[in-house]
This record gives C-alpha cells, sequence and structure tokens, in this order.
C-alpha cells in the first residue's frame, strides 16, 4: 500500500475561548473616541479620561493587543482639539466682560 504513518489517536479537541481573545484591549480605542466626543459638552472632565484612554489604546496597538489604535488615536486629537478650543472659548469671553455680564 502507501507509506504513510497511522493516523494519531483520538485526542480530545480543545474547547474554543469565548468571547474572543482575553489579551485584547480595543475597548480602550472605543472609549477614548466616545469621551473624545463628549469633551464637546463636559470639557476637560471628558477630555483628559480621552487623552489618557487614546494613548493606552495606541501603546495596546504597538504591543499587537488591539486592532483599533487609530480610533485612540482620533478620540485623543478631537479631545485636545475640543479642550484647546474650550480654553479659547473661557478666555474671550472673561476678557470682553461677556462672563461677568451672564453671571455677574
Amino acid at each position: 500500500m502507501t507509506d504513510y504513518p497511522p493516523p494519531p489517536a483520538n485526542v480530545p479537541a480543545q474547547p474554543m475561548p469565548m468571547g474572543g481573545n482575553p489579551e485584547e484591549k480595543n475597548s480602550l480605542g472605543v472609549w477614548a473616541l466616545v469621551l473624545g466626543i463628549l469633551t464637546l459638552c463636559c470639557g476637560i472632565f471628558s477630555g483628559i479620561p480621552a487623552i489618557i484612554l487614546g494613548v493606552m489604546s495606541r501603546k495596546a496597538q504597538e504591543e499587537g493587543k488591539a486592532t483599533n489604535g487609530n480610533l485612540g488615536t482620533i478620540g485623543m486629537v478631537i479631545a485636545i482639539v475640543l479642550i484647546v478650543l474650550n480654553l479659547i472659548g473661557a478666555i474671550v469671553s472673561v476678557s470682553t466682560g461677556a462672563f461677568d455680564a451672564i453671571y455677574g
């Protein structure tokens, strides 16, 4: 006949892990994006966590633990831009007297 070796003994298959890779950190990028967008209404209170999570998301992508590091980068950039715009708006409102006119 042929010179093939006999098939291996019946070995039970390993169970598939549920929920994907337990080491994946894709939620960091999503949270960075959500918090970056929330910086529009919540200001620095959601902007700083968005920046921190954006950096963590980029590190996770570099380590191969995440596949959506770009979301973290986008969330971080949105947060930085909106924080700067919020600060400019606060400075303008205080310097023009609009803050005093509204809040007396």
